[in-house]
């Protein structure tokens, strides 16, 4: 196999094409080559499914909080978390939170993590949790710093 100096086609290059793919198509392919790749990264082909939760906090039928995230590799990602600013600090957060851990031990996930803003009073409603700062993400979403967060379970 020759190497890849341009894209011209000559008789010492490979032609590449980047294009748009059918997603079967694709996930055979990343099937395929994830195991192979994970045999190298982890000794053995390991079983990445993803699962996927979402939750919702009511009063009176009404919702007043959200929750979702994904757990994937034994580790749980809280992607997103929102009460109604009409119901702040009255423990809808706590709650939406306690929910996703208790979801997180139950598909055994050993740790939760999740991503705020710096300086923005989740930080202090996160600690209170037992969650610590692993990482400062700089000139993260809308150019501003934000917080990576994580618990173990």
């Amino acid at each position: 196999m020759g190497k890849v100096t341009s894209f011209s086609g000559d008789a010492n290059t490979i032609n590449i094409k980047i294009d748009s793919g059918k997603d079967a198509e694709i996930r055979s392919f990343e099937r395929r080559e994830w195991a192979k790749a994970n045999v190298g990264h982890y000794g053995k082909n390991v079983n990445y499914n993803q699962r996927t939760f979402i939750y919702k906090a009511t009063i009176n039928t009404k919702v007043v909080g959200s929750i979702r995230g994904s757990h994937e590799g034994g580790v749980v990602c809280v992607s997103e978390i929102i009460v109604s600013h009409s119901q702040k600090r009255v423990g809808i957060g706590r709650l939406l939170m306690q929910k996703a851990e208790g979801w997180a031990k139950k598909h055994k996930a050993h740790k939760i993590y999740l991503i705020t803003g710096k300086g923005w009073i989740a930080e202090k409603f996160y600690q209170s949790l037992g969650y610590k700062q692993a990482v400062i993400l700089k000139n993260h979403n809308f150019n501003q710093e934000f917080v990576l967060f994580e618990k173990f379970i």
